[in-house]
């Protein structure tokens, strides 16, 4: 069998290869957002082979630098492992022109069903367990650009489907990823494998590969949790750190007053003629 790198790369890109560790809900937002590299007309594009976990695990954020100003072209695939959510486009095209030879009528039932799913909503073609939204990074805060679960029609729901063909007009900058599961079409705990690509241009020089390994929480059914000095991008905490830091000061105010009512004692009691 052919490796992720072999699959994903074609047959003039360079692959780089890396591992990204999930993390899991309570903290889980653009702050720590896993940064999966860049992509650049005709140039480099980048690839997260991924799972969105039975435990804990509702959603996964990527952040994108995104280099040229061109259209954007955004594939998301989901499958049972990560073998089944690899770009196997060209053996697909083979398998349809074969189709397409032999079975004429049938090949067309089949486009007609396919072309009614597909105005239904893109996704449905090649992720019907999933959602995604992406954000753009815009004076300092993160702005929806287009949603898979928006109404048919809508300004956002119109720019996702942009992406999902190839043909956003994006701008340089930092592009933010939510991948979340479709509550239509799966269970609140389902195990879901799936590749997130994002690439501009029909032909890359180096392949971005980015492969999810289980943190530690999720391997115990634990929620993760990032350290308090931990902050997002519009300089806000998460509420849980929030309480936790309020709740850390108050403790460090009663303790220096505290220290303060002993040290004022004891010069008292020193000074004192009494």
């Amino acid at each position: 069998m052919a490796t992720i790198a072999e699959i994903m790369s074609g047959s003039s890109a360079k692959t780089w290869e890396k591992t990204l560790t999930d993390m899991n809900n309570v903290d889980e937002g653009f702050a720590n957002a896993r940064d999966i590299g860049y992509t650049r007309l005709n140039y480099a594009r980048t690839t997260a082979i991924a799972k969105l976990s039975k435990y804990y695990d509702s959603s996964d954020y990527y952040k994108v630098q995104v280099q040229s100003n061109a259209k954007l072209g955004v594939s998301l695939r989901d499958g049972t492992e990560d073998e089944s959510v690899l770009d196997l486009s060209k053996y697909e095209e083979a398998l349809d022109k074969l189709k397409r030879q032999t079975d004429p009528e049938g090949w067309q039932k089949e486009q007609d069903a396919k072309k009614a799913k597909e105005e239904e909503n893109l996704l449905n073609m090649t992720a019907e367990k999933l959602n995604i939204q992406v954000y753009m990074t815009k004076g300092g805060k993160q702005v929806l650009i287009g949603d898979s679960t928006a109404e048919k029609g809508s300004k956002l729901r119109d720019a996702m489907d942009e992406m999902l063909k190839g043909e956003y007009r994006a701008k340089k900058g930092d592009y933010y990823f939510k991948i979340t599961r479709n509550e239509e079409t799966t269970t609140k705990n389902e195990e879901i494998a799936y590749a997130l690509q994002v690439s501009q241009g029909e032909h890359v020089k180096h392949d971005y590969v980015m492969k999810e390994q289980v943190s530690e929480d999720t391997k115990n059914k634990k929620q993760s949790r990032v350290p308090l000095t931990q902050s997002s991008a519009t300089g806000a905490l998460s509420s849980v750190n929030a309480l936790e830091i309020q709740a850390t000061r108050y403790q460090a105010t009663a303790q220096m007053l505290q220290i303060g009512y002993l040290n004022m004692a004891d010069i008292y009691s020193r000074n004192s003629k009494f």
